[in-house]
């Protein structure tokens, strides 16, 4: 299966493309979760150049310079997940509170993993992706960092280790 390919999940939610349509709400969506979750890993300046990251005109220029990016969209049309990749690095994972537990980002990481002809796969991972990355066979690369206001730990997948 293609990595641009839809992909209907038996609960009614579909992993698609991401498209120009949905790069505000993945915008909101994203910035509202990272809020939530990962905020305590910036400094004021790291979160004001994240904040400049995830707007819908940022997105739009990365996914049309090479990025590739995957939604998971409700049966309500409501986006409740998303992963960026540009090459072989994760720029972006995040899933909506109200759909964490259902495993939809594992599903979205097995998806790059299964369909990108990737021998690694790179993350710099926050505080709270840590253990979730871990438990998808990702290895330490070095220690915790603190670089542009961002505490972040790089982690490496490679093919056949899992």
């Amino acid at each position: 299966m293609p990595f641009m390919e839809m992909v209907f999940l038996e609960d009614g939610r579909i992993i698609r493309p991401c498209g120009a349509d949905d790069l505000v709400g993945v915008s909101e969506m994203v910035l509202t979760e990272a809020e939530r979750s990962i905020a305590k890993d910036f400094d004021e300046n790291g979160w004001q150049d994240f904040k400049e990251y995830l707007t819908s005109e940022q997105l739009l220029k990365r996914l049309v310079t090479g990025s590739k990016a995957l939604v998971v969209q409700e049966v309500d049309d409501e986006i409740s997940g998303y992963v960026e990749i540009s090459g072989n690095q994760i720029l972006l994972l995040f899933i909506t509170k109200q759909a964490q537990g259902l495993k939809l980002a594992s599903r979205l990481i097995l998806r790059v993993q299964e369909t990108l002809d990737l021998e690694e796969l790179y993350v710099n991972s926050s505080s709270k992706g840590y253990e979730f990355y871990r438990e998808h066979q990702f290895e330490p690369l070095d220690g915790w960092r603190k670089e542009a206001g961002v505490k972040f730990r790089p982690l490496k997948w490679q093919r056949g280790k899992e």
